[in-house]
């Protein structure tokens, strides 16, 4: 199945255009974080999780709508068996203390008294997710995705028996976080477990992305000697279009489906794989394969170099 019959389009002498537009959305976005901070879910910024059980199947808009007073930024969703009829609540900040630990809980619950009667509360729990946890959730996702990052980076190298294809990778799924966590920034989304794991995903899905046209500027290598690596490359990238845009688009309608139907929990995993998926198919092409052509360029520039001086 070919979308695009023998494309011919030259990728990499546009990719200056795409690395100077990913630059400005990084940094500004680095920027936007340091003046205005990073919004955290409740697992990361502590709060406090309550655990409701009402007498009927519970609806979760109707919940929203009676919690939103008291606590606007509350994630709501079911919890376990629906049969069991439970709801989790998780509510932001202000949870230093046992006593606001109750306060916020009485406030939650009273609201549900009050404006969701015809479906009572039954029996509930609470508990605080305090600060050094967050910090300690903080941390160890970050570590996550360093570690993630190394290991791509060995992986690639040794497997294309080179560095630069490691390097390339690399730096254009680090590219992808960056680029997704500014976005994520921009339109005021809170980073949470789910957005972690989004990320997560994003960093595998977007090196086999890599690997694909990679592995075909390898066979390429292999029987256009003569040809220069940028050219040879940039033919991998048009060999390769229709396969890119084949999984690449129908991934892409399946995260945008996520996204606008998913609801408000699922909102923010949804908008950080619908960024990914579009920042991770160009970074591929526009960020990763002009850094391999930069670097051998570079090593070819050096022993010239070398040669004048003497």
């Amino acid at each position: 199945m070919e979308i695009l019959k023998n494309p011919n389009f030259d990728f990499l002498g546009k990719a200056r255009y795409f690395i100077a537009a990913s630059l400005i959305i990084i940094i500004s976005g680095m920027a936007y974080m340091a003046t205005h901070g990073i919004r955290y879910g409740v697992e990361f910024s502590g709060g406090t999780e309550l655990i409701v059980k009402f007498q009927g199947p519970p609806q979760v808009d109707r919940i929203r709508q009676a919690v939103e007073p008291v606590a606007p930024e509350a994630v709501i969703q079911t919890y376990g068996d629906p049969s069991s009829n439970q709801v989790l609540i998780r509510v932001a900040g202000g949870a230093e203390s046992g006593g606001e630990l109750d306060t916020t809980a009485k406030r939650v619950l009273d609201a549900l008294a009050a404006s969701y009667s015809s479906n009572p509360v039954l029996e509930s729990s609470s508990e605080i997710v305090g600060p050094v946890v967050g910090a300690e959730l903080r941390k160890k996702a970050i570590q996550l995705t360093a570690w993630g990052l190394l290991f791509q980076l060995i992986y690639i190298g040794f497997r294309f028996k080179g560095a630069k294809w490691g390097a390339a990778a690399t730096v254009a799924v680090l590219h992808d976080v960056l680029v997704t966590l500014a976005l994520l920034a921009f339109f005021g989304y809170d980073i949470t477990l789910n957005v972690i794991a989004a990320l997560l995903t994003l960093v595998g899905y977007s090196v086999n992305d890599t690997i694909v046209i990679f592995d075909r500027a390898r066979e390429n290598l292999r029987q256009k000697r003569k040809e220069s690596l940028a050219h040879i490359i940039n033919t991998s990238v048009n060999q390769t279009l229709t396969r890119t845009l084949i999984s690449n688009g129908t991934t892409f309608l399946a995260v945008l489906g996520l996204f606008l139907f998913g609801g408000a929990v699922l909102r923010g995993f949804g908008f950080a794989m619908v960024v990914g998926i579009i920042v991770g198919t160009y970074s591929t092409i526009y960020i990763a394969s002009p850094i391999v052509v930069w670097w051998d360029n570079l090593k070819k520039d050096r022993p010239t170099a070398a040669r004048a001086a003497l």
